[in-house]
């Protein structure tokens, strides 16, 4: 990894966003929609520059290309049929900015549906709802025409760097742009995860931090982050490996372990996946900690950001790289009372000299992804 960029809810650089992870920071606030049952989320407070590709993305997929043309810049790759982009995403979901007006007017009985809102749908609304847009935009304005490929689901951003890393062991491409971006704070993704009681129901002032006694579920967030990867440097900001699978048990820890087991050689430091329930934050720590060192520490950018769901991977290659070569473990936000278990918990700013950290996430149905993360000595 050579270069870097991000929009996330603690700050939309690099340096800004882990100054505030780095104090203990937590981006949570209430949701000013009311009727959800998660109330508490993490969003990404700035919009995405004016852009002529709002025509066919929507902000999060605008703050993707944003973080492509940064990345890139700060890499000095050249464009060119030898550089790649590897895009992940967090599946297909409805725009409903752009769809709500057209229904909110419309009657039961159907009629009159043009004049009752219809009309008023941009002609190119079922461009924005393609889930490579992103990617050709970024191939098309960067010039960037090697292979690549787009993935979506809740471990997209893993599946896009190892499909990177594959190629360029290959000699397909001698660069890429891993770009990856996900909100979970879309109407449809809260009504399920409130459902599901996986996100938390608690207001901002009775949230809990992950891995702590009591524990009641992880705060939905939101980002948009890449990087470029090489296949050799002299002076890379980190070398990272990256596995991601499935399983059919519910919980995945068994599915989380079994893909952890091939990154975690040497690693000190564990990025968890913040899941904020306890008997699966335990289930966790008791199947990693078997992986690496029992007093390995414990970090969980999700207490800070959020669940990031497709670009939680490249969010951690980042924190942990920065993490790593600033010599501090960053504390798990809001974290006052840790429950016991393999793995020692963060809770403030802690002096490492750690070259070595393993990530881990978990999301549903099933899938699994970790990240190996080394700097150079």
């Amino acid at each position: 990894m050579i270069a870097r960029a991000w929009r996330t809810p603690l700050g939309n650089t690099v340096d800004a966003a882990m100054a505030r992870l780095f104090a203990g920071e937590r981006a949570a606030t209430t949701d000013p929609r009311a009727g959800y049952p998660c109330s508490t989320i993490a969003p990404v407070r700035d919009q995405p520059a004016e852009s002529r590709q709002a025509r066919f993305l929507g902000r999060m997929g605008l703050f993707g290309l944003e973080v492509a043309g940064e990345a890139l810049a700060a890499s000095g790759i050249e464009a060119g049929p030898r550089t790649g982009v590897f895009c992940g995403v967090g599946g297909l979901r409805a725009h409903w900015e752009y769809m709500m007006p057209a229904f909110a007017s419309q009657a039961d009985d159907g009629q009159r549906m043009w004049e009752r809102g219809l009309r008023d749908v941009h002609p190119y609304w079922m461009l924005r709802h393609l889930s490579n847009n992103v990617h050709a935009l970024a191939s098309a304005t960067l010039r960037l025409r090697g292979d690549g490929a787009t993935f979506g689901g809740g471990s997209a951003s893993a599946q896009a760097i190892a499909s990177a890393s594959r190629a360029l062991h290959d000699g397909a491409i001698d660069a890429a742009l891993v770009i990856a971006y996900d909100s979970l704070l879309e109407p449809e993704t809260l009504v399920e995860l409130g459902a599901r009681r996986s996100a938390t129901h608690a207001s901002l002032e009775r949230l809990t931090a992950p891995y702590s006694q009591d524990a009641a579920g992880f705060v939905p967030g939101e980002a948009a982050a890449a990087i470029v990867l090489v296949r050799e440097t002299d002076a890379p900001i980190a070398w990272i490996e990256v596995r991601d699978t499935a399983g059919a048990e519910p919980d995945s820890t068994s599915t989380l372990a079994r893909c952890a087991s091939h990154l975690a050689d040497g690693a000190t430091v564990v990025a968890g996946t913040g899941r904020a329930w306890p008997d699966l934050d335990a289930a966790e720590r008791a199947a990693i900690g078997a992986l690496v060192p029992r007093d390995a520490a414990l970090v969980a950018p999700s207490a800070a950001m959020g669940q990031l769901g497709a670009a939680t991977t490249l969010v951690q290659a980042i924190v942990l790289a920065e993490s790593l070569r600033a010599g501090t473990l960053p504390p798990i936000a809001g974290l006052e009372h840790a429950a016991e278990g393999p793995l020692v918990p963060v809770t403030r700013a802690t002096p490492t000299a750690a070259r070595v950290a393993l990530g881990v996430h978990a999301s549903q149905p099933g899938l699994a992804a970790a990240i190996r993360v080394e700097v150079p000595r």
